[in-house]
């Protein structure tokens, strides 16, 4: 692979991460937002717990360490994906004045479009743990679902991410490695672990007892029908087709906007067009 065909193939490598990542980790952070509203009114919320931190304050690490996510992907100097002077001519030319800040908040929208397209994906799963959690006489259990659903939606997001970088290296022949060093700033794999470490403390019983084998039946499609909601084709074009049309402001023009719809349902229909089976 030459120089030009290695800067290609991160490049392309980097719109497709930021494609997927776009709608799982930003819709797996208002699940989280969502579950965190919910942590504050759990009778432990001031406990105070192993390692002298209160359960509030492993939560309020939760809340940190995506900040830093945040400030990272915008500020960071290298492998840079928001910085709008990378921006191809072309590219560039499609948007208004805009900051590397405006640039982060319309991608992070689009998981806002997914989050509210995927819902009833959502409350399923988060009904299903609530279920299991009154069976086995945890108390506050609408609550605990709720965590437990964001935990889910995290690990998801996870998976995703996961999914993201096996299909740079098939597709684009980019090392495994690599792909990681590049793309790390999009692994959610340490804002998870923090918040599975809140969850477990706010509760621990609720993360303890044995699953009977319908519970599990019944999580397990629940979780399967999150990911491959938050997967699928049309949840991914549909996402930053909407964000798109909601997003006008960041476009120079409203032809340029009209210019990118144009874009992604060209490049929807080529990508339907590649797939054998499409499932919707």
């Amino acid at each position: 692979m030459t120089t030009s065909e290695l800067q290609q193939a991160v490049s392309t490598a980097a719109a497709y991460m930021k494609f997927v990542c776009g709608v799982g980790n930003n819709a797996a952070w208002l699940v989280t937002l969502d579950a965190y509203d919910q942590a504050k009114k759990h009778r432990n919320w001031e406990k105070r717990v192993k390692g002298g931190h209160t359960v509030k304050s492993l939560y309020k690490m939760v809340m940190k360490a995506h900040k830093n996510y945040e400030r990272n992907l915008i500020y960071t100097d290298t492998n840079r994906m928001f910085h709008v002077a990378d921006m191809s001519p072309e590219t560039r030319k499609m948007f208004g004045d805009i900051s590397d800040s405006d640039y982060f908040d319309y991608w992070a929208s689009v998981g806002g479009c997914a989050y509210a397209k995927t819902r009833p994906a959502i409350t399923s799963l988060w009904n299903k743990y609530r279920l299991s959690l009154l069976h086995h006489d945890i108390e506050q259990s609408d609550i605990m679902a709720w965590i437990m659903t964001a935990t889910a939606a995290l690990c998801t997001a996870q998976s995703l991410y996961e999914r993201g970088l096996k299909t740079c290296h098939e597709e684009w022949g980019l090392p495994t490695e690599g792909l990681r060093r590049i793309f790390r700033g999009l692994d959610l794999a340490n804002i998870a672990k923090l918040w599975m470490d809140a969850m477990q403390a706010t509760d621990p019983a609720s993360d303890s007892y044995e699953l009977e084998p319908t519970e599990n039946r019944n999580i397990e499609f629940g979780l399967l029908q999150l990911t491959e909601s938050w997967f699928s084709l049309r949840t991914l074009y549909d996402s930053v087709q909407a964000t798109t049309e909601d997003y006008s402001e960041v476009f120079r023009t409203a032809g340029e906007q009209k210019k990118a719809l144009c874009q992604i349902a060209k490049l929807r229909a080529e990508t339907y067009k590649n797939v054998e089976l499409l499932k919707v």
